[in-house]
């Protein structure tokens, strides 16, 4: 939108400068034409281009558990980086959980095991519990839905003031995708050699 503006404002500046358009030779028409095609090709791809990002603030717990419930309701493996699992501390998240875990459709990547990931663990859910002796408490929040298949993304959650800000990334757009599925990877390998 910033370009728009800005080639609104320099049309602006230039209008009353410019010959009529009978005056104007016609390579002078093609270039005016190209030009304009050009900006509007610009304009579309930094419109479409740009990533979605969802703003909540830090007290609408019910909107962040309504939008990681529709991040990962979908067939397919979902990945979980989390700290504790309190965002999905409600019957409709849970159950979706055990349905998934009981799929073998659930990781999970934590510090340390709890209770609540220790009973998706016995429906099927693989828990990599990293072991906070090992690695210093990260606060990176993240989920990947599609984990594994072509067309994965993550969203990544972050805290900025009083708001609680997600992120999303498709597999092969930002290097974001691609830390984060590193870091799904290193954590089971840290889980199946046993390190706590």
């Amino acid at each position: 939108m910033m370009l728009l503006a800005a080639a609104a404002s320099l049309f602006g500046a230039f209008y009353p400068f410019m010959p009529s358009f009978e005056d104007i030779p016609g390579w002078g028409v093609f270039l005016i034409l190209a030009g304009s095609a050009f900006l509007l090709l610009i304009i579309y791809f930094e419109v479409t281009e740009r990533r979605p990002l969802h703003v909540y603030r830090k007290s609408d717990e019910r909107g962040i558990r309504r939008y990681m419930h529709g991040w990962i309701e979908h067939g397919g493996r979902v990945a979980i980086w989390t700290r504790d699992m309190s965002w999905a501390q409600n019957f409709e998240t849970k159950e979706l959980l055990v349905k998934k875990a009981q799929k073998g459709e659930l990781i999970l990547c934590l510090p340390e095991t709890n209770e609540f990931a220790s009973e998706l663990q016995k429906e099927g859910a693989e828990l990599c519990a990293y072991g906070m002796n090992d690695i210093e408490h990260p606060s990176s929040r993240f989920t990947i839905a599609y984990y594994g298949r072509d067309g994965s993304r993550v969203a990544v959650g972050r805290a900025e003031g009083d708001c609680h800000v997600i992120d999303e990334f498709k597999s092969g757009t930002h290097p974001a995708y691609y830390l984060a599925e590193d870091l799904i990877k290193v954590a089971r390998t840290v889980a199946k050699q046993g390190f706590d």
